[in-house]
């Protein structure tokens, strides 16, 4: 797979090149606040770049009133109009009277916030030619934008949210919300960026940062900045530092004090724990960036982010971060361990501050790593060229550089199909006889009804699967063995494994990151899926993984399949990355899109190459689609996933009159009648490899659906033994495993890879 983010910042022909013809942009605000971060960050840090690429810009504030009352200021030559200053109120009527008196002087809006709510403003600059950018960063992504109107007025509302050109995200997780509404082409992926226009920080430098602060050269500063406020949720971080009863560990918090009940809330823990001594609520500081310089680490805990510019100044000044998880953020910047921690919990996260105490040069290693994350992907340089290749977007010139660190892709790309994985689908020749492998995923048991939530862990139903397994030694096949983190680490399962092992059995990986540590993230069906994750956070758990398995067998594991099938494009760049060589993933024809995962109705059960050396084997679970209509998946398809489909529920109709029925080769809700037909459906279309799957539980009562009583394991075990018979004596087939199909695959000459 190339280095490029999964959702480009823009299409090839887009430009950012400086020396363009110049380009005078508005931006638009509802409240302009300079000496705030947020809202002035582009009017102090930003825009100052942008200038400097050729972008000339001018700031229009929707509400924001000032005391002199002037209609147009300036502020480091910036011109900021005031539109309640010039009309003496902020309102949509204003708005358009602003913009029909000024917009010819502009090339473009920029919005910074939701200011016209029936759009009206939005569509009057479309029609006179300006593209029209809107800037996700908080709880504003076109998703929630549209929550916020009455349900019946959603579809008109939508169809108005076209007078947007693109909308700009900052953040994983507001281009995961936006991704629900608009196109990917409709989409810019921007994160928030920091001056580095200094050098590193020196010991030398923290040290006299710290004395000029009047704090103690032996006291560890646990670093806050922000406002205390709920959101922000400041009273987690002073219980935190009440768990740790070191006295030389301190915790600073530089920002407004903005709840005064809150405050209140906030001093009586310090009472309580008796730790006043130990808390400083500095309020707000124009030295902020001293404080940053003078702190050990960064401690947060805030409820809800878009990009949290703190963050950056924490890296830049080369501090190692401690923060709670959240989604969509932390996991594609924090590298667990290295540059910094994530904690679920408060136990997490007092235990990441007395790792950090404990150990200086951790300290120094992880703000090395984050201050050179921040170099390579969020310089405000970099940023601004983005913005600049965004606003010229359609002239020539280069298109700027990806972000090495920041390859943002989810589950969801997979609905491209093949090519979103960089995945080659091939046939085997037509002379070689059939071949079937047999895939066991072998994982802790859970109620599946309810979910991932109720999965403890819990690996007894293995014994189900030792004492079933004479039906594959009758046939002398050979299960591949895909072990779960609960499986490689009891002793229990490890006994088994190691037997079936011995006995020739394959075992490879089967990752469910909510079982495999670091477990840091929600417990929900969106993470369950691992191709969420951010590449750094799915990479530490599958090594996590990795290491387990290799311990339990001797050897490095080469077989991967990704739990609930949840692959991303960036999945495949890790396995290969590892030194996998099969990965046994994609399930052909299933659509897990309602849940958050992956829709492979584009893939299909042929056999593929993959990876940057085209060495990696893709060998898919075996499906097809039964029904009258099975034999016309294009033109059902399309019906299916288009918005009307998706809305009347097409698929569901279409299964229920068995028009379209994608069925898995599996004993698990298929009786032999369907396998036996999804195979010789499969064998008329010259498929030559085949894979039969299930879970290890389901050969134990009452785990899995599928098995609720003894007679329903004996009769899954009849289809098993009798699928296995046809497949050998009317298929005409063979029995084999991954690695032998690997070795003989790879054996075909080019073209029929």
């Amino acid at each position: 797979m190339p280095e490029s983010p999964a959702y480009p910042i823009l299409p090839a022909s887009a430009a950012g090149a400086e020396g363009g013809r110049p380009l005078r942009v508005l931006h638009v605000y509802r409240r302009f606040h300079p000496d705030y971060t947020g809202d002035g960050i582009y009017y102090t840090r930003l825009i100052p770049h942008l200038e400097a690429r050729g972008i000339a810009n001018e700031v229009l504030a929707y509400e924001t009133v000032t005391p002199d009352g002037v209609e147009t200021g300036a502020v480091e030559g910036i011109p900021v109009h005031y539109l309640a200053n010039r009309y003496g109120e902020a309102s949509e009527i204003a708005l358009l009277r602003w913009l029909a008196a000024h917009l010819d002087r502009f090339d473009l809006v920029h919005l910074h916030a939701h200011v016209s709510r029936s759009f009206l403003a939005y569509a009057f600059a479309r029609a006179r030619g300006r593209p029209v950018l809107f800037s996700c960063t908080l709880d504003d992504s076109p998703t929630q934008l549209l929550a916020e109107y009455k349900r019946r007025n959603r579809p008109l509302v939508r169809l108005l949210m076209r007078s947007i050109s693109t909308f700009v995200v900052i953040s994983p997780h507001l281009l995961r919300r936006s991704l629900e509404t608009v196109p990917p082409s409709r989409l810019a992926f921007i994160p928030q960026g920091v001056a580095l226009d200094f050098a590193p920080v020196t010991p030398e430098d923290r040290a006299g940062a710290r004395e000029a602060l009047g704090l103690a050269a032996e006291d560890m500063v646990l670093l806050n900045v922000g406002s205390v406020s709920r959101r922000k949720n400041i009273a987690f971080l002073v219980e935190a530092l009440a768990r740790i009863p070191d006295p030389a560990v301190k915790l600073a918090v530089v920002g407004p004090l903005l709840e005064d009940d809150y405050v209140a809330e906030i001093r009586a823990i310090m009472a309580r724990e008796g730790i006043e001594d130990r808390v400083i609520l500095a309020g707000f500081r124009n030295d902020a960036a001293r404080w940053f310089t003078a702190a050990d680490a960064f401690v947060f805990a805030s409820t809800a982010e878009g990009f949290p510019n703190v963050y950056l100044e924490a890296m830049a000044r080369s501090v190692p971060i401690v923060s709670t998880f959240l989604p969509g953020l932390t996991d594609f910047i924090i590298d667990q361990g290295r540059a910094g921690f994530m904690a679920a919990d408060a136990d997490q996260f007092v235990a990441a501050i007395r790792h950090l105490r404990a150990d200086p040069g951790l300290r120094a290693s992880m703000g090395e790593a984050h201050r050179g994350f921040a170099e390579r992907n969020l310089e405000l340089g970099t940023v601004a060229a983005r913005y600049a290749a965004l606003y010229r977007r359609g002239e020539a010139g280069p298109v700027p550089a990806p972000l090495p660190d920041l390859r943002v892709s989810f589950t969801r790309r997979l609905s491209e199909g093949p090519a979103a994985l960089g995945l080659e689908e091939f046939d085997t020749p037509p002379d070689w006889q059939p071949l079937l492998q047999v895939v066991i995923d072998t994982e802790a048991h859970f109620d599946w009804h309810k979910g991932i939530a109720t999965d403890f862990g819990e690996v007894s139903s293995i014994t189900g699967m030792e004492a079933s397994f004479d039906v594959f030694r009758k046939h002398g096949v050979k299960p591949a063995l895909l072990i779960d983190h609960p499986i490689a680490t009891q002793e229990v399962s490890q006994r088994i494994i190691a037997k079936l092992a011995a006995e020739g059995c394959e075992v490879g990986v089967h990752l469910h990151p909510w079982t495999t540590p670091p477990i840091v993230e929600i417990k929900d069906d969106w993470h369950s899926f691992s191709g969420n994750l951010g590449t750094w956070l799915e990479r530490a758990k599958l090594i996590t993984l990795t290491e387990r398995v290799a311990e339990l067998i001797g050897e490095r594991p080469k077989l991967f399949k990704a739990g609930r099938y949840g692959l991303s494009p960036n999945t495949f760049d890790t396995i290969e990355d590892l030194g996998f060589e099969t990965d046994l993933s994609i399930c052909p024809w299933y659509d897990y899109s309602h849940l958050g995962g992956p829709d492979f109705s584009r893939f299909t059960s042929r056999p593929g190459w993959f990876g940057r050396t085209r060495r990696l084997l893709s060998l898919p679970t075996t499906a097809a689609p039964l029904g009258w209509l099975g034999r016309r998946p294009d033109p059902v398809l399309r019906a299916i996933q288009s918005p009307l489909g998706r809305r009347l529920r097409l698929a569901r109709v279409a299964q229920r009159v068995n028009a379209f029925v994608p069925r898995r080769l599996s004993p698990e809700g298929c009786e032999l009648a369907d396998m036996r037909a999804v195979t010789w459906r499969l064998r008329q279309d010259k498929l030559g490899v085949f894979t039969l799957s299930l879970h290890s539980p389901t050969l134990q009562v009452g785990n899995t659906p599928y098995v609720r009583s003894e007679a329903e394991l004996q009769a899954l075990l009849r289809d098993l033994d009798g699928f296995l018979t046809f497949f050998r004596d009317e298929i005409g087939g063979a029995f084999t495993t991954p690695s032998a199909l690997h070795a003989r695959l790879a054996t075909l000459p080019a073209g029929r890879r």
